[in-house]
């Protein structure tokens, strides 16, 4: 009779748990829509297929992050290094501006393998030695930052003339779709057959959702932890080359702001910043209203203090909303 009622408890919860990610994901698609049709009334450029093209182009680097930090936040951690990340692989591939085939591969690993290795510092500190993740990540990002300022000597990174792959993976076009964005489509599709399909990730969310029952399991909860890190330091490095490759320069001050909009975005698209909870298609809608709001505001004129301002409000509620979803179906 008690492990009846155990398992129609648990029942209980795992539907009200799916209930709850249903409303904040709809929710957040129904926004989305809202603002399109205000904004298809206010400006007349906005609902063109240029501009959502470009929209589509904008956030290709950043949703790449996004989806990264989803598999951090799934397994209970938190990042604050992708911008870091981001910066030092989009500061390698524009120094080494590779003209040929086989440098642009070498880059690519290079670019790859850097990232993982932090990556893996992160994760080998939080998972295994068992660090705070807010605190380790912020130290990374830090000292990351500092010894780029240092090779850069605090100036933009630029090439002297653009390499011609890279022209082509930063600005070419296939039936009027930039490279960029059907590779982000790619990258984006292979997570979400990985969160939704494989066993990998509900291995995560059990991670994310109780070290405790974790280890009663027999799960190497430290091990998917670091793993969770690498991944996302991985997708980080990734976003880095395709933000250098749309310009033969970086400037160093623009790039932390991806990781901001990644944790918004995942924030306001429903992914639970306590662990084991969330979906891509949790990050994508998030990453999708970001995007359009960015834009809209860009249409509209505003300075950019303003749009931090909204952007940190619309942060702000989406954590107050997840709080209160999840005490009403707890």
């Amino acid at each position: 009779m008690k492990e009846t009622s155990q398992a129609a408890t648990y029942k209980l919860k795992r539907d009200n748990e799916n209930l709850s990610n249903l409303i904040r994901t709809y929710a957040v698609w129904l926004i989305l829509l809202l603002l399109i049709v205000i904004m298809s009334f206010i400006s007349p450029v906005f609902l063109t297929l240029r501009n959502f093209i470009t929209v589509f182009k904008n956030i290709g680097p950043f949703s790449i992050v996004a989806v990264g930090l989803t598999f951090v936040f799934l397994g209970g951690g938190f990042d604050l290094s992708q911008g870091a990340i981001l910066l030092l692989t989009s500061t390698i591939i524009v120094n080494l501006n590779p003209v040929t085939g086989i440098s642009f591969v070498g880059s690519f690993l290079l670019c790859l393998l850097a990232a993982a290795v932090i990556g893996a510092i992160n994760g080998y500190f939080i998972g295994m030695q068992r660090m705070n993740a807010f605190i380790t990540t912020l130290g990374m990002r830090y000292v990351l930052g500092a010894l780029i300022y240092i090779v850069t000597s605090g100036a933009v990174i630029s090439a002297a003339s653009k390499s011609h792959i890279l022209e082509a993976l930063g600005l070419n076009s296939v039936f009027r779709i930039p490279i960029q964005t059907i590779i982000v489509a790619a990258i984006i599709i292979i997570c979400w057959f990985i969160v939704r399909f494989t066993a990998y990730s509900r291995e995560v969310k059990i991670v994310g959702s109780s070290l405790f029952v974790s280890r009663f399991t027999g799960l190497k909860f430290g091990r998917i932890q670091l793993s969770t890190y690498v991944i996302n330091a991985v997708l980080a490095g990734i976003a880095g080359i395709l933000v250098g490759s749309q310009m033969s320069y970086v400037v160093p001050t623009l790039t932390w702001n991806y990781d901001f909009d990644a944790i918004t975005a995942c924030a306001v698209g429903g992914i639970s910043l306590s662990g084991g909870r969330g979906s891509i298609m949790n990050t994508l809608a998030g990453v999708m209203l970001i995007g359009f709001i960015n834009n809209a505001m860009v249409l509209l004129g505003l300075a950019q203090a303003w749009q931090s301002i909204f952007k940190g409000l619309v942060l702000l509620i989406a954590i107050i909303v997840d709080m209160q979803i999840k005490k009403r179906y707890e």
